[in-house]
């Protein structure tokens, strides 16, 4: 019976992040409007990401506004920072480790 629950519940979650995904809502945005737990849903959207029965999560297409906060003189520069829209600030991006940055932000959201 246990082993009924758990499925169900693995099913509950993995519809809802697949839901989620194509709603085009922000985690929060999507858990407030359906009552859910925003920390459980991100641990069970972690699991379908990581498990064999992936959550086919594919990037939207679509723009994102950038702001360039004040211009840094050729060679002063420490690599290139990103700041989210919470304040979070990611420092010393650069080509050296540029792939760190997807995986990153994938946690972040």
């Amino acid at each position: 019976m246990a082993s009924t629950q758990n499925q169900q519940a693995k099913s509950f979650w993995l519809d809802h992040v697949e839901q989620w995904h194509s709603s085009g809502l922000s985690q929060a945005a999507y858990c407030r409007q359906h009552d859910l737990c925003q920390q459980k849903f991100s641990c069970h959207k972690r699991k379908a990401i990581t498990v064999d029965d992936k959550v086919n999560i594919v990037p939207s297409p679509g723009f994102a506004r950038v702001q360039v906060d004040s211009f840094i003189a050729a060679g002063s520069s420490t690599g290139l920072s990103l700041r989210l829209i919470d304040g979070t600030c990611i420092e010393g991006i650069s080509e050296h480790n540029l792939i760190l940055l997807k995986p990153l932000l994938a946690a972040l959201s």
